[in-house]
């Protein structure tokens, strides 16, 4: 049996991602499916393994919770490689969602292409602003890198304990080092929609870029993060990918364990995660910044 593992953090931008105290206390989210796709919600304790820097560690407890209040950010692309068709599709499937979520939740939303802008403040998502969003228009380079970082500073805004990122993009931008960085460091996990679509020569020209997604910015901030990037060709691909993103948002256990390292060096550490019976694949945050004094 194959599962899918999504590891998130519970915490704010301002203290350790992994929320940690001077027990040593980690704390973060795992959501789990089965080869199927369908959510796997009765794991006990004694399936899971913790390591960190190859070091086992002591897990204190392992629970399922749903219906958790999610701050997201979602950024979307309005540079040329996007086109009017797939910013379209894009502004659908961001409306689709905000529907789904409700209070607590909350959402806010920037654009972005050359530079990064401001389309919704933080709002309900029963408050979503369609109307603001449906005058965007495109042009320029896609700048992912530069909407990470700011979404990342946003966030700390956020009035919710979790905090996710969404990224809506053609996906023709590289990930930078820097990004990378900021990642490990503010640990919050970042979910990309690849918007394939068309649009004449240049649209065909993206889309065979496109298609192997190895190195493109979504993809390498997704997995380094603990998200996961999807590539998706039409609008129903697109809602197929919004359930498991909705799930992946509202339903997860939340595992706790005792780090058996406790300083506070402000260095990388690499968490490891098993469920043991069987061959499994896991999908979470590959590594994240200890704090610093």
């Amino acid at each position: 049996m194959l599962i899918l593992v999504y590891m998130a953090s519970t915490f704010f931008l301002d203290q350790p991602a992994l929320a940690q105290d001077d027990s040593g206390l980690v704390s973060f989210y795992v959501s789990v499916f089965d080869k199927q796709g369908k959510p796997v919600e009765d794991l006990t304790q004694a399936k899971f393994e913790i390591l960190e820097d190859g070091k086992q560690q002591t897990i204190r407890s392992v629970h399922f919770e749903k219906a958790t209040p999610v701050s997201l950010g979602i950024l979307i692309d309005v540079s040329r490689s996007m086109g009017r068709e797939r910013t379209d599709m894009a502004l659908s499937w961001v409306k689709s969602l905000a529907e789904r979520l409700k209070s607590p939740d909350e959402i806010f939303i920037n654009s972005f292409s050359d530079d990064s802008q401001e389309v919704i403040d933080f709002a309900a998502p029963e408050d979503y602003l369609e109307e603001a969003a449906t005058h965007l228009s495109t042009g320029g380079q896609s700048y992912t890198g530069l909407a990470v970082d700011r979404g990342l500073i946003k966030l700390r805004d956020s009035k919710n304990k979790k905090r996710v990122l969404l990224l809506v993009s053609a996906g023709l931008d590289k990930a930078g080092p820097a990004t990378l960085e900021h990642i490990a460091r503010f640990r919050c996990p970042i979910y990309a929609l690849n918007l394939r679509g068309s649009g004449g020569a240049t649209g065909a020209l993206d889309k065979l870029k496109s298609l192997s997604m190895k190195g493109t910015a979504l993809k390498v901030y997704a997995d380094q993060s603990g998200g996961n990037s999807v590539l998706v060709d039409s609008s129903n691909e697109a809602e197929r990918a919004l359930d498991s993103l909705f799930y992946d948002l509202k339903n997860q256990y939340r595992l706790d364990y005792v780090s058996s390292n406790s300083k506070k060096d402000g260095k990388l550490r690499r968490v490891e995660l098993k469920i043991m019976g069987g061959d499994y694949d896991m999908r979470y945050l590959r590594k994240y910044q200890a704090p610093r004094r």
